[in-house]
């Protein structure tokens, strides 16, 4: 139960397009993806380095405001025992898990869409769904996305 408050939204999609405007950085692929479920678009930059990917394939996506599975805040500051095993989080179920912050919303009234921009230290991230699929994604709010193949 208190892992379904944590999670924001998750969904399964599928990656359409590697770097559709060509690569513009060695370690870095712009990821296009469609959701399965929720009708989403997803634009995102990734780590090939980290996390490698090719065409086709089907990830879990999934965003969450806290990765404290009990649902409370995450701390301000890095909690080295996140990444030693000797405290349970969400992260512990994904195997990417990246940090950012919501830095525009946009409404395209004509297509009834939502559109969110998420800066993940620069990696950059665009998701257009529905209005009742992305309204937990408040501007300027810190959000977790978490992948797993």
């Amino acid at each position: 139960f208190f892992l379904f408050m944590a999670v924001l939204l998750e969904d399964t999609f599928e990656a359409k397009e590697l770097d559709p405007e060509g690569r513009k950085f060695d370690l870095v692929s712009r990821v296009v993806f469609r959701s399965e479920r929720h009708e989403l678009d997803c634009v995102m930059d990734l780590n090939i380095d980290v996390y490698p990917i090719e065409l086709p394939c089907k990830l879990t996506i999934a965003w969450a405001k806290t990765i404290d599975l009990q649902g409370k805040p995450s701390p301000e500051y890095f909690d080295k025992a996140l990444c030693t095993g000797r405290k349970r989080s969400l992260m512990d179920q994904y195997d990417y898990v990246t940090l950012g912050r919501i830095y525009r919303v946009d409404t395209v009234s004509q297509q009834m869409k939502v559109v969110v921009y998420v800066s993940y230290g620069g990696l950059l991230q665009k998701i257009v769904g529905e209005p009742q699929d992305l309204k937990e994604m408040e501007l300027d709010s810190q959000i977790y996305c978490l992948l797993k193949k």
